[in-house]
């Protein structure tokens, strides 16, 4: 009866939504929800009636509300809604000056940025289903991302080698029968469309990346483990490795690259289920320290006196997570 009911219930939700939906179109959405009627509105006058007895008295032209010409929309024709603003959604963009575009910085080193834009742009356009064409100008497209399908736009990606950077810019073509107010609209909307696409993919190609394997080894001369990836990367995987290998996580820092810990150890059964070298260094307090070196990440071992550990102690304590850090199953 239970599932009968919260059917029901979800059917009516659905239609409630949807009567709501058809009420609001966009057109009424962009005009006022008050009657139009003061449009027909004009001003009547009449001579003063002077009482008989008494004088007129003397008039000035002055406040006379002159006869003009009404210029400009009026009435159904203006649009109420806010100006939509062109938002920085990818990580690491940024407005330009103008607000007519982003600029995009180059985050990676393995692939050119604006290569990887255009890459973008046209996985977008066809993602959503858009009529659009690249030229040697940039791109073509329609407004079928924001439901304007007869609408042209121009995309166009420019770089900056000072700033390591490329900006995208988008205009709409054939703008001069346009209101202002609707161009910025629907310029800013589609920039803002692709931009929540782009940081998806990203999102996407990251969190894959998250749970692939990572190479690290141990440099006994620089006392340290060397982890062949980036500072954001190493460090998601060392809090998520930590707890399982039997260390309570009691202080961490990210922004200064440190975790406070507490070894615990584990039994000899749980090292058998985790497949892993059993880690055998003295219960105490230790301190992990991150490193950030670029593209490479490094990895130290002290304990709570921040005093670092012997080479022996070091050695166990890569033993255990060198292997832990390609193992993308303790990740779940």
């Amino acid at each position: 009866m239970d599932k009968h009911l919260n059917s029901k219930n979800l059917i009516i939700s659905v239609l409630a939504v949807s009567v709501l939906a058809a009420c609001s179109s966009p057109e009424k959405r962009a005009q006022a929800n008050r009657s139009f009627d003061y449009e027909d509105a004009s001003l009547r006058t009449a001579p003063l009636l002077i009482p008989a007895g008494l004088e007129a008295p003397n008039f000035n032209n002055d406040y006379i509300i002159p006869k003009i010409k009404p210029s400009g929309v009026t009435g159904k024709a203006v649009d109420v809604r806010p100006p939509t603003q062109v938002l920085p959604l990818v990580r690491g963009s940024q407005i330009m000056d103008n607000a007519s575009g982003l600029w995009f910085y180059q985050q990676r080193l393995d692939q050119p940025l604006q290569q990887e834009l255009n890459q973008a742009l046209a996985d977008f356009f066809s993602d959503k289903k858009a009529d659009a064409h690249e030229s040697t100008s940039g791109w073509s497209s329609n407004g079928s991302p924001i439901s304007n399908p007869k609408q042209r736009f121009n995309w166009q990606l420019t770089p900056d080698e000072v700033r390591r950077a490329v900006s995208l810019e988008v205009s709409l073509a054939d703008s001069g029968k346009v209101l202002a107010q609707t161009k910025q609209k629907d310029e800013a909307a589609m920039l803002n469309a692709f931009s929540l696409y782009y940081q998806g993919k990203l999102t996407q190609q990251q969190n894959l990346l998250d749970k692939s394997p990572i190479q690290v080894e141990l440099q006994a001369a620089q006392s340290r483990l060397l982890v062949a990836e980036g500072y954001d990367r190493s460090w998601k995987r060392l809090v998520t490795l930590l707890p399982q290998l039997g260390f309570s996580l009691t202080n961490r820092q990210q922004a200064l690259g440190y975790v406070d810990v507490e070894f615990d150890g584990l039994r000899k059964g749980k090292w058998q289920d985790l497949s892993l070298p059993a880690l055998t260094i003295p219960e105490q307090k230790y301190r992990v320290q991150l490193g950030d070196l670029g593209e490479q990440s490094s990895i130290t071992l002290s304990d709570k006196d921040k005093v670092p550990v012997s080479a022996a102690i070091l050695r166990q304590f890569a033993d255990t997570l060198v292997p832990a850090f390609e193992r993308t199953d303790l990740l779940r």
